[in-house]
């Protein structure tokens, strides 16, 4: 009767802690789109180029309760969204239309009514990219300064021998003149 008694206990404690794990955020990532209550993809760049962006959550076992997507840019709260959550299993998203000026570290937060921070993700708007086209532009730039130093070192090398074929072929064009003049002249 005891081995039951504790089994039970075991059992009702391992569902309890199963249904608690399976409350809150199941899922929450960045977008550029929603498609049929979905994200069509997962994003943590966005470039300065593109000027909308979503926020998707998956919520379970809190029904009836209130979350909100918090944004925050460089640690500032931007905006706050509230939603109701109507069902055992309810997706949400928020967007946010973004300026060239916004750029920088953004992150949304997923908070429950007392305040509990339930999930957090963060992009970054411009910042990365931009430093990224700026290291290949940079890199390539030197790259192209070396080919162009080294090319005209080789242009100055060339040019040294050049002016040696010349200066050789001028002597050697001299003898032939003189020795065409002398030919003509024993002709």
């Amino acid at each position: 009767m005891k081995l039951k008694f504790c089994m039970i206990t075991i059992l009702g404690s391992l569902i309890s802690s199963q249904s608690l794990a399976a409350e809150g955020v199941a899922r929450s990532t960045f977008t550029t789109a929603i498609d049929n209550r979905e994200p069509v993809n997962e994003i943590s760049q966005l470039s300065p180029d593109e000027s909308k962006i979503y926020y998707f959550t998956e919520i379970k076992g809190l029904k009836d309760q209130t979350i909100s997507h918090r944004w925050e840019q460089n640690g500032e709260v931007q905006a706050t969204v509230d939603f109701n959550i109507g069902g055992d299993r309810w997706r949400v998203w928020s967007s946010k239309n973004l300026q060239p000026e916004f750029t920088g570290e953004w992150q949304v937060m997923v908070v429950d009514q007392a305040g509990n921070v339930l999930a957090q993700n963060s992009f970054n708007y411009g910042n990365a990219i931009n430093s990224i086209n700026n290291a290949s532009e940079i890199q390539a730039d030197a790259e192209e300064n070396t080919e162009i130093e080294s090319g005209t070192q080789n242009i100055s090398e060339t040019q040294e021998k050049i002016l040696d074929q010349v200066g050789s072929a001028e002597t050697e064009v001299t003898e032939n003149l003189e020795s065409d003049t002398e030919q003509s002249a024993v002709q």
